[in-house]
């Protein structure tokens, strides 16, 4: 690896060369899956002052996500950077090698520390060859990895632990970075882990009905405020589907479009979703307009902050002035346990300042009383 004061050069040359130029599209949490975005490897990153950076980061194309909360990224890239990552493999080789010579290791046990830390990687033809028997002890476990219809190569996505990284934390970039202009144009929900391509798209006139086993549901979808189409779900288990009032002006083929560039959790979605998540937006809005200054809703919510169906109007609730302290949160939280909330749910938030804030948990060993409501 360069030594520290090399090391703090690149970083400054990097920071310096990003100054005047916004990667903000492609700050790790706007990359979504389809998206292009910068990725590198957990196994090269160092740390800088505090501060996580990596020597390279790799132009790609995010696929898709795996691990805990979608923390590795799966992605794949045109030959050009495949074969600088082929390129970065052996640069991280041979300093292995330095360091472990430098050590006193020699030999056959040298080659094989090195095979063990950083698997070997050639190009054969248009086959990206890579030669893990030292890792995995096996005598067949020389594999191929193949360029997709399109030239495009996934080397090791959903083995190794690489990441979406911003630009500004890698040494440098290989690859054309997109523009913002390139990326896809999508606007984040407010009451709903869903982007959109586009607000042309809304709700109105939203009906609810007890049903056997929920909530059934009517309401109109509007396009640029004149009414398309007709929401409807029957409150039993089943899908959430559209009935199309001109299909001239708005079809089904429209609606796929329009649910191709939505992102539902960082990821492609299905039309039921969506339609589900234009009506929350709708519904829960409306909850919340009429309130007056000293009040505030609550919702039950799941582990990922999608709306589970209940809400709690908070009006004139002793306390809500003072939720810059923690007393206030314990005893909203006590308030809100004694309200019973869907099975899918997680814990509650409540509206503040134009962001839902989630209510702290109360201990498991917490008195919150008989369930009134």
């Amino acid at each position: 690896m360069p030594d520290h004061e090399n090391r703090t050069r690149t970083v400054r040359q990097a920071d310096e060369a990003h100054a005047t130029t916004s990667h903000e599209h492609l700050a790790p949490h706007h990359v979504m899956v389809g998206d292009l975005g910068v990725f590198a490897g957990d196994w090269a990153a160092y740390d800088h002052h505090g501060r996580t950076r990596y020597p390279t980061g790799f132009v790609g194309r995010l696929d898709a996500q795996r691990g805990r909360d979608g923390q590795y990224a799966v992605f794949s890239c045109d030959r050009a950077v495949a074969e600088a990552i082929v390129a970065e493999q052996g640069r991280l080789r041979d300093e292995t090698r330095q360091r472990l010579t430098a050590g006193g290791l020699r030999g056959p046990d040298l080659d094989a520390e090195v095979d063990l830390t950083y698997a070997p990687l050639r190009f054969d033809g248009d086959e990206i060859v890579m030669d893990e028997r030292l890792v995995h002890g096996e005598a067949d476990r020389i594999s191929r990895i193949c360029p997709d219809a399109d030239g495009r190569y996934a080397i090791c996505a959903w083995q190794w632990e690489w990441r979406t990284v911003a630009p500004t934390d890698c040494d440098h970039v290989v690859g054309a970075a997109p523009t913002a202009a390139d990326q896809p144009a999508r606007i984040p929900l407010v009451h709903s882990p869903l982007h959109v391509p586009h607000d042309r798209l809304t709700v109105t006139n939203l009906h609810q009905r007890l049903a056997y086993n929920g909530v059934a549901f009517t309401a109109t979808l509007c396009l640029d405020g004149t009414p398309v189409g007709m929401i409807e779900y029957d409150g039993n288990g089943g899908e959430t589907w559209l009935r199309h009032h001109d299909p001239a002006r708005f079809s089904w083929r429209d609606m796929h479009e329009f649910v191709l560039g939505c992102r539902y959790l960082r990821q492609p979605t299905d039309e039921g979703k969506v339609l589900d998540r234009l009506v929350t937006e709708y519904d829960l809005a409306r909850q919340i307009a009429p309130m007056p200054p000293n009040a505030t809703l609550a919702r039950s919510v799941n582990d990922d902050g999608d709306f589970c169906g209940d809400t709690v109007a908070l009006e004139s609730l002793h306390g809500l002035d003072r939720l810059n302290q923690p007393v206030a949160w314990t005893d909203l939280a006590r308030y809100l346990a004694t309200f019973k909330r869907s099975s899918l749910s997680t814990h509650w938030q409540v509206w503040r300042n134009g962001f839902w804030r989630d209510v702290p948990a109360l201990a498991a060993t917490a008195d919150v009383g008989a369930n009134r409501h």
